[in-house]
């Protein structure tokens, strides 16, 4: 199961180019001036992959190159570092064992990574002031381009050995298979996008004039309905403009909309108006007219395939990827030697790598 879950952080690490799974922005800045303290790393070697040590030195390298690339502001803080080691330690250790299983695949098919290529991602990684920013980092030069060109040949495997082939497998054919296989379970209801005009007076005969000018303006004049109220006001010699209201363009599925709104907008064609409606007012003083506005109706029914097929392919290319990921480290694990036992053991004990001093 472990194999399982860090084959696929693996895999999207490598696609997006970070490490999923790192701890959140340490606290450094909510701490105050820090003490000087400096922190002590309990060296030991913690599993060996086709011959090859991984110590926790090992570890902390990588994570000075990670915690640089994520959080250069806290470059100067030991604490901040601190909670970043204690936070993904054995997170970062499994990275490093996957790792060299595929570096260890990488050198028997004799895959090479060019110096310009390591050189134009260190200096990507750590811009132009390099020898400053890999201080900061705690790292060498050397240690950087290492890890470099081993991330570089990481990303050239994967795609070998598991992207390339998990594209291959998703076909338009397969998406299309699988859409019209979860169609039905992806129904849109009817979509009604209208706007309304609220006409409100005391007086019902006054009403009933105001809601009838309102619908003359709009419909012979032409007027816009944000034009409407202004057109109304007693600027214009018309109607007070607080009698006359319109609302915000409304999106409501069918499902929400009240059985009297769904009758009215329903009854109408796309950019037209209803004549004035009386309608009970809330607070029962005076008199209501509504006109409706419908601007359009976006048909319900299974969602098309245009707007479906993207999310399908990443969905599918995912789970191919995840697949073939596993099959490809549980290869690797047979072909060479990894120490299980004892990796095991030391992951559920209550071994402390870093501490604070």
């Amino acid at each position: 199961m472990r194999a399982m879950k860090t084959a696929r952080y693996l895999v999207a690490a490598l696609l997006v180019g970070i490490v999923p799974g790192l701890c959140a922005a340490p606290q450094a800045s909510l701490l105050g001036p820090e003490p000087e303290q400096h922190i002590a790393v309990n060296n030991k070697i913690l599993a060996k992959v086709n011959g090859n040590a991984i110590s926790i030195m090992d570890v902390m390298k990588k994570m000075d190159m990670l915690f640089f690339k994520q959080f250069p502001q806290y470059a100067s803080s030991s604490q901040a570092r601190y909670q970043f080691y204690m936070a993904n330690w054995k997170h970062v250790l499994n990275e490093l064992i996957d790792k060299e299983l595929i570096l260890a695949d990488a050198a028997e098919m004799k895959i090479t990574v060019t110096q310009g290529d390591v050189r134009q991602e260190v200096e990507a990684l750590f811009g132009p002031n390099i020898i400053i920013n890999l201080d900061k980092a705690g790292l060498t030069l050397a240690e950087a381009s290492k890890m470099v060109e081993a991330d570089i040949t990481l990303r050239r495997m994967m795609f070998f050995r598991v992207h390339g082939k998990a594209l291959n497998q998703i076909t338009p054919q397969v998406v299309r298979k699988y859409y019209d296989e979860v169609a039905k379970d992806h129904i849109r209801d009817n979509e009604w996008i209208y706007s309304f005009v609220t006409i409100r007076d005391k007086n019902a005969e006054k009403a009933a004039e105001k809601a009838n000018e309102a619908y003359r303006l709009l419909v012979e004049q032409k007027i816009s309905l944000e034009e409407l109220a202004a057109k109304m006001s007693p600027q214009a010699g018309v109607i007070d403009a607080s009698a006359v209201t319109v609302s915000e363009e409304l999106h409501t599925k069918e499902k929400d909309l009240s059985e009297s709104f769904r009758t009215i907008v329903s009854n109408l064609q796309p950019n037209s108006f209803t004549a004035p409606i009386a309608q009970k007012s809330r607070n029962g003083s005076g008199a209501l007219f509504r006109i409706f506005y419908l601007n359009k109706m976006i048909p319900g029914g299974a969602v098309p395939f245009t707007e479906l097929e993207g999310k399908i392919k990443g969905m599918l290319l995912d789970k191919a990827v995840g697949k073939e990921s596993d099959a490809y480290l549980k290869r690797l694990r047979q072909h060479f030697d990894v120490q299980e036992g004892q990796l095991k053991e030391i992951l559920s004990s209550d071994f402390q790598p870093f501490s604070l001093q």
